[in-house]
């Protein structure tokens, strides 16, 4: 994605300009979306670069151009501002990924596909991907919150392209789903977090080149020959 369509003003296909969410949006007579989405941006960019808690509505409002005021017409506070622009931006993404999980490709290709859809929405913007890396998981309430839910879906759709590769004889069958799935989100999580602190023009990884990494391995023929001697069956401790 470019500028994350499910960022902000993104995925807003025809739906409302203001609607409730689990932080409250509150939905006003003659609200101007607009103005909604230039806050959010404001907040995005403010939470980004001051870190969520020593952000000020005041510093966000200005960043919008807008009054202080009306910043708490369209929402009660910085944790409804985190909310929104949570539950906006995962949407997109969650929506985006299940039509991908859904295609009839290999399951390598599906997981590669919905990778690259992972890096690209928060490698498109430092300030979202701020947000998402650093500023939410500073508090285990606003964890709890609001990203939980959201992201066992992301991990459950995950899991089910997983299972059906498997299933499909295209992942090895002993390979446990959960464990593809940490191994998978955790490699993306790190690489993201390095670019972050690096300060480099883009991440060392994308979908197509962690999903291979991750499903090729490391060693060569010769290494994988020695890595499973003879005696050792599946299952076998060591």
């Amino acid at each position: 994605m470019a500028h994350s369509p499910g960022l902000v003003a993104g995925r807003r296909r025809g739906a409302a300009p203001l609607r409730e969410t689990g932080g409250g949006s509150r939905p006003i007579t003659g609200a101007d979306p607009e103005k909604r989405t230039r806050i959010l941006t404001a907040a995005i960019r403010t939470f980004g670069q001051r870190g969520f808690h020593e952000a000020r509505i005041a510093e966000i409002a200005a960043d919008a151009g807008v009054a202080e005021g009306t910043v708490y017409l369209y929402f009660k506070n910085k944790e409804d501002l985190l909310a929104v622009i949570f539950d906006d931006t995962m949407d997109g993404v969650l929506e985006e990924g299940r039509q991908m999980a859904a295609r009839d490709a290999p399951a390598i290709d599906r997981l590669k596909a919905i990778l690259d859809l992972h890096f690209s929405f928060l490698s498109s913007d430092r300030s979202l991907a701020s947000v998402f890396q650093i500023e939410l998981r500073r508090s285990a309430r606003l964890v709890e919150r609001f990203s939980r839910s959201k992201l066992v879906e992301y991990f459950r759709l995950l899991e089910g392209v997983i299972r059906d590769g498997i299933t499909r004889g295209e992942i090895r069958e002993d390979l446990a789903p959960r464990l593809g799935v940490r191994i998978l989100f955790g490699a993306a999580d790190e690489i993201l977090s390095e670019w972050l602190i690096s300060g480099d023009v883009r991440p060392a990884a994308d979908g197509h080149e962690l999903v291979e990494t991750v499903f090729l391995g490391f060693s060569n023929k010769a290494a994988k020959a020695q890595l499973r001697p003879e005696g050792r069956r599946k299952g076998e401790s060591r």
